[in-house]
């Protein structure tokens, strides 16, 4: 494990998601970058500070073992980038939106939350422990 810092990122095989992943690593930080295929369809060189996983994190299970995977791997989750996502904001249309919003689908924030309180970011460690 390192003092670096650590970074997760969800939706970061491609587009807006791949941005962060390359800008992180550049900067010297550990990154743990994730989506449903992102080891097989990396654009990244494989270092020490990258960890992919591939994954659904909208699986409860999928975000738990990202997250293990992350604090395993580099000791603590000190970031978040969350870009997972089902479809490109034109694809949605009003009622898809309406029908997301009354299914109360909102389980990726849920369980990413749920994640933290189990693996709080080092500066929170005191506040979340009493």
């Amino acid at each position: 494990m390192s003092g670096q810092k650590t970074i997760l990122i969800t939706g970061a095989s491609q587009g807006i998601g791949a941005g962060p992943v390359k800008a992180f690593l550049d900067k010297g930080w550990n990154v743990v970058g994730t989506s449903r295929r992102i080891s097989n369809t990396t654009p990244f060189d494989r270092t020490a500070r990258l960890e992919l996983v591939d994954g659904d994190v909208g699986d409860p299970a999928t975000a738990e073992r990202v997250a293990h995977r992350a604090v395993d791997r580099f000791g603590s989750i000190d970031a978040l980038v969350n870009d997972a996502g089902i479809e490109g904001f034109i694809y949605f249309t009003k009622q898809a939106i309406r029908q997301m919003l009354l299914q109360n689908s909102g389980g990726s924030v849920v369980t990413i939350t749920s994640s933290l309180t189990d693996h709080p970011p080092r500066h929170r460690r005191r506040e979340a422990s009493g």
